[in-house]
């Protein structure tokens, strides 16, 4: 959890990839732009992207990709880590090692920090990431769980235009 809130709020010790992964020209036709929404239970937010990153753990050369909603628009936020940064569906279950599996949480009210929900299946799909023009796309889905064994359904995911952050941050 403590990684998650590291790479979320750490903006800063970035490198330039200068490469893109997709032309980004059809995503920027869109007039949404850095937009998260998804369903929970069937009730809908709407938000933006707070933090999207590209970072890697010390000890492992692979780049991930942190998604963080904006919890200071709407208190009902995501966060996910991906074990990888292009363009293909990132599973997330509940027997996964945290440096190495893609992981994630929700959490109905950011400020309650101790109220969060860990994914514990469903998957990210990254539909375009353009390291250029720092665009993201994807869509996600899947079932939360907290320490109590209460279980949320997260449904109809969507990243528009999402502002991908320059570099990558190393941690």
């Amino acid at each position: 959890m403590i990684a998650l809130l590291v790479v979320s709020c750490n903006s800063n010790n970035t490198a330039s990839t200068g490469n893109s992964e997709k032309n980004s020209a059809d995503a920027s036709s869109s007039t949404d732009n850095n937009s998260i929404s998804f369903k929970v239970n069937g009730d809908e937010v709407k938000t933006s992207g707070w933090n999207i990153s590209l970072f890697r753990w010390s000890n492992q050369p692979a780049v991930w990709m942190n998604i963080t909603s904006d919890m200071h628009k709407e208190k009902r936020t995501i966060n996910v880590n991906l074990n990888g940064a292009k363009p293909g569906t990132y599973s997330f279950d509940d027997k996964g090692v945290i440096m190495e599996k893609s992981h994630g949480s929700y959490h109905p009210d950011f400020t309650e920090t101790l109220n969060a929900y860990s994914f514990v299946s469903g998957s990210f799909v990254i539909t375009d990431v353009d390291t250029v023009h720092h665009v993201l796309n994807g869509t996600f889905s899947g079932t939360v769980k907290n320490t109590k064994g209460e279980t949320l359904n997260i449904t109809d995911g969507k990243i528009v235009n999402g502002a991908l952050k320059p570099g990558i941050i190393s941690l």
